[in-house]
C-alpha cells in the first residue's frame, strides 16, 4: 500500500507539533457512557495520538452513513489502524472508535485539527483510506462519495486533486479483483478460495518445465496475484 509509506510519519509529526490535546473531542471533555451509566472524564488513552483519533471521528461518520455500522468497515478501520501505527495500542483504538460509532461530533471540527497540524500529502492520505474504507463492503455508494468529496473540501483538498485520487483509488482497487477474476461483491471467503486455486495454477514449483522467459512471466504473475491478495486482504480486514 505504497501510498500509505508516510503515515507512521504523519502521526508523529502530530504529536511533534505540539496538537492542542484535549480541544477537540466529548471523549476528553465529557464523559463516556458505558452500561447505561455516565461516568467520569476520560482522556485519550495514552499512545493514541490525536491524529487518530481524528481520522477515528471521520471514519466512525462514513461507517454509518447508511444507517447501519458493518462489521467489515470496522474491522477495516481497526486493521489500518493497527497496521500503520503501533499495534500495541489496539484495544485503546477500539474503545475509541466504539465511542466514536455511538456519537455525532463535529467533521469541521475535526477537519481543522487534520487542516492545521498535518502537511499536504497527509491531507491526501486520508481521502485515500477514506475511499478505501467506502469500498470495503462493496462499490463505493453517492452517499459515501459525497461525503468524502465534502471532507475534501473541508481539508483544502480542491475538486481536481479529489477526482485525481478517486480516479487513482478506482484503477487500483479495479485492478487487484480484476487480477483474481473475482468481483468486489464477494464474500472474502470466496475470493480466498479464488486466490488458493491461482497459486496452485501459477506456483513455480508445479511450472519447471517452462521455458526461462516463460518462467520470468510466470513470477511477475505470481507476483501481481499474491499483492492483489494481500490489499483486498488489508482492505477487508482479513476476514
Amino acid at each position: 500500500m505504497a501510498k500509505y509509506e508516510k503515515w507512521l510519519g504523519a502521526g508523529l509529526g502530530w504529536i511533534l507539533t505540539g496538537s492542542p490535546l484535549g480541544s477537540l473531542l466529548g471523549f476528553i471533555t465529557g464523559s463516556m457512557i458505558e452500561g447505561g451509566e455516565q461516568n467520569k472524564e476520560k482522556q485519550i488513552p495514552d499512545g493514541v495520538s490525536e491524529f487518530e483519533v481524528n481520522l477515528m471521528v471521520l471514519a466512525s461518520h462514513l461507517i454509518k452513513i447508511d444507517g447501519v455500522a458493518k462489521d467489515e468497515e470496522i474491522s477495516f478501520t481497526l486493521n489500518f489502524l493497527n497496521t500503520h501505527f503501533n499495534d500495541h495500542f489496539a484495544a485503546q483504538r477500539l474503545q475509541i472508535l466504539n465511542h466514536c460509532l455511538q456519537k455525532e461530533y463535529d467533521l469541521t471540527n475535526a477537519c481543522h485539527q487534520i487542516r492545521t497540524y498535518t502537511q499536504h500529502g497527509t491531507k491526501i492520505q486520508v481521502i485515500h483510506f477514506l475511499l478505501d474504507l467506502a469500498s470495503c463492503d462493496g462499490a463505493l455508494n453517492e452517499r459515501e462519495n459525497y461525503f468524502v468529496f465534502k471532507i475534501a473540501g473541508y481539508l483544502n483538498v480542491n475538486d481536481v486533486n479529489f477526482r485525481k485520487i478517486k480516479g487513482e483509488h478506482l484503477e487500483v482497487n479495479i485492478s487487484v479483483y480484476d487480477t483474481l477474476g473475482v468481483s468486489r461483491d464477494m464474500q472474502f471467503s470466496e475470493i480466498r478460495a479464488a486466490y488458493r486455486k491461482l497459486v496452485l495454477k501459477y506456483h513455480p514449483d508445479r511450472n519447471k518445465d517452462m521455458t526461462e522467459e516463460q518462467k520470468k512471466n510466470l513470477a511477475r504473475k505470481f507476483q501481481q496475484i499474491q499483492e492483489a491478495y494481500e490489499k483486498i486482504k488489508s482492505e477487508r480486514g482479513g476476514k
